[in-house]
């Protein structure tokens, strides 16, 4: 598995901790230090016993690619650091993909730990549902996602221009399954591969939040309409509208002046990033991926 970090070695440090409660010693834990400008991120991944590799250049996709491309095993999964999983998450991912043999890539379960007004990466339904390319809503999270390898292979990894760190800052997980769906694999939401996600930021941080969000979504929906126009109706439809342009005019009514403020600046942020990229000739450049092993 695939551990993508920087500057947090409080928040690695647990989620390590969770990951060794949980994982075999057959299991390969990697942390791909993503240009962190502190030592303590390496020395947290070595205390843990954690493979460790290095970034020169920070980005969470480049990161996550780094990691992959490292590792040894035919399933990669992918776990964020301030994501913290249960005893029972890599016995319940090894299982999951035995049972399904069909399915190239899953997503788990994410939790909350306390009410909050507006949860960051959650998914909490109790049911496993299929993901196909008719499957126009997110299920799931890169935060808590696991890919094949061969897969990984065929569609080129993470597109290394969204993603946290990079010039669109949010958007690659789902970019990655819309490319995934787009070659033919199918994948699974499993509610047994669980864990729960941190809700750490503050009001004013949620509020930066949708618009890297929003610029990210459009992004990934400017990508999707070079790749499936039909997909892409279908995805901007649940994204924009439901989730958007419904959102911000039901809130208006009952007086939720937040909410509407963060899906107006989601929503802005989406028509920003839509079309900047929808107008190129090309996708986004993905750049080379460098790394080196630290221990």
């Amino acid at each position: 598995m695939v551990v993508p970090t920087r500057d947090r070695a409080d928040f690695l440090d647990e989620c390590l901790a969770t990951i060794c409660d949980s994982v075999t010693a057959d299991d390969e834990v990697i942390v791909v230090d993503s240009a962190s400008r502190e030592t303590s991120t390496g020395e947290v991944a070595r205390a843990r016993g954690a493979q460790l590799f290095r970034c020169s250049s920070p980005g969470t996709s480049l990161a996550r690619n780094a990691g992959w491309r490292a590792a040894r095993g035919a399933w990669i999964a992918f776990i964020d650091d301030d994501v913290r999983v249960d005893p029972e998450w890599a016995e319940a991912l090894y299982s999951a993909t035995i049972e399904n043999p069909d399915v190239s890539f899953m997503t788990g379960r994410l939790r909350l730990t306390h009410p909050t007004e507006r949860p960051v990466a959650v998914f909490d339904e109790e049911s496993p549902i299929p993901i196909t390319r008719e499957t126009f809503d997110a299920l799931g999270h890169g935060a808590n996602l696991a890919v094949r390898r061969e897969a990984l292979e065929v569609v080129g990894g993470f597109d290394e221009s969204l993603g946290p760190g990079a010039r669109w800052e949010a958007g690659e997980d789902n970019e990655l399954i819309d490319r995934l769906l787009a070659a033919g694999f199918v994948g699974r939401y499993e509610p047994s591969v669980s864990g729960y996600h941190l809700q750490w930021r503050t009001r004013a941080q949620l509020f930066n939040l949708e618009w890297r969000y929003g610029l990210g979504q459009g992004a990934r929906l400017a990508l999707l309409w070079k790749l499936d126009k039909q997909r892409c109706r279908g995805v901007g439809r649940r994204s924009t509208w439901d989730f958007g342009v419904v959102e911000f005019f039901t809130s208006i009514r009952r007086g939720w002046e937040r909410v509407a403020a963060r899906a107006l600046i989601r929503l802005t942020g989406t028509a920003v990033g839509f079309l900047c990229v929808v107008g190129t000739r090309r996708r986004p450049a993905r750049r080379v991926t460098t790394s080196r092993r630290l221990g």
